[in-house]
């Protein structure tokens, strides 16, 4: 708490006496944000607490993966209880871990990649960072504008698209003591109107651990075309990662794993994207893509007392989606938004056991078909800006159960979601806004094929969440905050043996609620940036037999302090801290077993820029090798496993540019 304390101070300090060289909260304010509302606004209209990570940032930040430079972002912290090495789970406003993926929807160019004919989980190491542009992160966003799944709210990634220039590329290499990373990246404009380019990557991070391991090996291909009122970008990408889980640490040797995991991954987008401008009054926006994945795992079991290699999951995902918009202005500054989504997909999900035969235990195919429309009204009066938002959505399921045909269902569910939002214009540099959002979200095909019902529920999670900010500058310092509360009903949990349940997916008995605070602010001392975020948020499960219990995973503190400084033009170091609050394991509803304590982390980075394109950079990341863990609970019995979070690793590279 020491650290924390000061860094609460530090930020007083930085707020209440720091006058800045230039004026970097103005543009910040005025930026174009897409993830509110697909035609663009700006963050001084947004009525929410986004947080915007461009591409500069990412190369100050010296992160290695989108997630790395998530972990500033106000409300959003990482945990490592998935046992998966370098996939770690991202959490937003205290989501519980184990579901954030199915209740924060991430996007790629506007089309979401955790799919909710499949898992609804993401893994954002499938996207390299060499490859995006900019990152806008929405709390409590984009239920109405982009339906179920976005209870907690958005990630958008944008990535880089073509660009205006005759020939183009960017060649990278990278080297350390966990990483190997060489990248490459190619663009021509091919006529006046048409560009295209091509990324390619091959990167393999080797952890401390035994049985520690990812290849990822992307292709990625764009194209546009541009005429003065339309613009088409044309896009696939394929990223194929093989992995070893190391698993929980083992008492005597925290090196030793003790999984035997290793698994496959590969996932192809088709996407399109189309914007047309029909009139000065009117727009249209079409989005559409094509995603196939296909995941599979083995580990070693012993058959008859020979140990053997042997299949564990195997699962194969298709997914349409399509979502036209129109945008019709009928004043100088109100506009209406109108717009539909479908999506249609299938999922051959299998399960093995080999305790002794290696015979079948899950063997699942799912159709999922999802319908939505929904309606955005902005009317702008005087200094005050007036949002509402309307969705409704039909989700149908068809799951045939193979080995067990009398679990074989046909389900349907029709929901509304709701946005009233005031935001008032103080001024040029300020904004206050008031929201009311209620957010929901269905089981996915993976929660729906292993249900355990109670009192025969099997219904949709809802999310009542109202929220106040502001956002703006004063003497050149750029801040937002926000204060918000929600409950949540019927919320998806995945409850276990050693909480006195049958393991599998519920709705949750009792509503959850959440109450927090954040805020982030950002100045600049001559040569220095200064960038800082604290996060509070009080949960607690309200009535039943868990009446008063936190939620598990889930911290009550986090918080971020950066610094820049520019040597000399082209020549940044940047320095991180990184501090999570204790919290109860995973899966421990009871909060029998100990609050887990929290930890801090300290990540340093250089980077010198020539005259002739080239870059260099070198980092160390856990610069102090603090040795700290992720807790969850048994699903069996009420004991702890701890994972090992990432211990000092360096790393060096260079970039060349044309």
């Amino acid at each position: 708490m020491r650290k924390l304390d000061g860094m609460v101070l530090g930020l007083i300090l930085l707020n209440g006496g720091v006058i800045l060289a230039e004026d970097i909260g103005s543009s910040k304010l005025s930026e174009t944000v897409i993830s509110t509302e697909k035609f663009g606004t700006n963050i001084l209209k947004t009525a929410k607490n986004i947080t915007v990570i461009t591409k500069e940032d990412i190369e100050k930040s010296g992160a290695k993966e989108i997630e790395e430079v998530l972990r500033s972002v106000p409300g959003v912290y990482i945990t490592g209880t998935n046992a998966q090495d370098f996939s770690n789970e991202v959490i937003l406003r205290g989501q519980v871990p184990g579901k954030s993926g199915q209740n924060i929807l991430v996007l790629v160019d506007g089309s979401s990649i955790n799919s909710t004919t499949d898992t609804g989980a993401f893994d954002l190491t499938l996207i390299p960072i060499e490859t995006v542009e900019r990152i806008e992160v929405v709390p409590n966003g984009g239920n109405v504008l982009y339906g179920e799944g976005a209870v907690g709210g958005v990630i958008n990634i944008i990535t880089k698209t073509p660009q205006n220039k005759k020939y183009y590329g960017k060649l990278g290499i990278e080297r350390g003591n966990y990483i190997r990373n060489y990248n490459v990246n190619i663009g021509s404009k091919l006529s006046s109107n048409i560009g295209a380019e091509v990324t390619y990557l091959d990167k393999i991070t080797d952890g401390k651990k035994h049985h520690s391991e990812k290849e990822l090996e992307y292709v990625g291909v764009k194209t546009s075309y541009k005429t003065n009122d339309s613009e088409l970008l044309l896009g696939y990408r394929r990223g194929e990662k093989n992995s070893k889980f190391s698993g929980a640490v083992d008492k005597k040797d925290k090196r030793k794993s003790n999984s035997t995991t290793e698994a496959e991954e590969i996932q192809d987008i088709l996407s399109l994207n189309y914007n047309l401008k029909i009139t000065n009054d009117l727009n249209f926006i079409f989005d559409g893509d094509y995603k196939k994945r296909t995941y599979s795992s083995t580990g070693v079991k012993k058959i008859n007392g020979v140990s053997k290699r042997v299949p564990s999951t195997d699962r194969d995902t298709k997914t349409y989606y399509l979502n036209p918009q129109i945008k019709y202005k009928y004043l100088e500054d109100s506009y209406v938004v109108v717009g539909l989504d479908y999506s249609k997909g299938k999922s051959d999900y299998q399960s093995q056991s080999h305790k002794s035969t290696g015979s079948s235990t899950t063997n699942t195919f799912t159709n999922r078909e999802s319908v939505g429309a929904f309606l955005t009204n902005n009317m702008v009066y005087d200094k005050f800006l007036l949002t509402q938002g309307l969705r409704y959505q039909k989700i149908d399921y068809k799951l045939e159960n193979r080995n067990n045909p009398k679990k074989s269902f046909e389900h349907s569910f029709e929901e509304n979601a709701y946005e009233l939002t005031g935001t008032y214009f103080i001024n040029n540099n300020f904004s206050t806004y008031l929201t009311y959002t209620r957010a929901f979200r269905a089981p996915t095909a993976d929660e729906a094929g292993s249900w355990n019902s109670v009192n025969g529920k099997f219904d949709v999670q809802t999310s009542d969440t109202i929220e106040f900010g502001g956002k703006g500058y004063l003497n050149d310092i750029y801040f937002s905050t926000a204060i918000y509360h929600s409950k949540t009903e019927n919320e998806i949990f995945y409850l276990t043996q050693s909480s006195g349940e049958t393991s599998g997916n519920y709705n949750f008995y009792d509503p959850i609620i959440r109450t927090g605070i954040e805020i982030s602010s950002e100045q600049y001392i001559k040569k220095f940036t200064f960038n800082e975020s604290i996060s509070y948020i009080h949960h607690e499960i309200d009535g039943g037999k868990y009446d008063g219990k936190k939620v598990p995973g889930v911290p009550n503190f986090i918080a971020s302090l950066g610094v820049n400084y520019e040597i000399m033009d082209k020549f940044n170091i940047n320095t991180t801290l990184l501090y999570r609050g204790g919290s109860f394991a995973m899966y421990d509803y009871h909060n029998k077993l100990g609050k887990q304590g929290g930890y801090s982390e300290i990540n340093v980075n250089a980077n010198y820029s020539l005259e002739n394109g080239i870059t260099i950079y070198a980092g160390i990341n856990n610069l102090f090798d603090k040795e700290y863990y992720h807790a969850k609970c048994s699903t069996l019995k009420e004991e702890i496993s701890y994972f090992q979070g990432t211990r000092r690793n360096y790393y060096v590279g260079f970039k060349y540019e044309f």
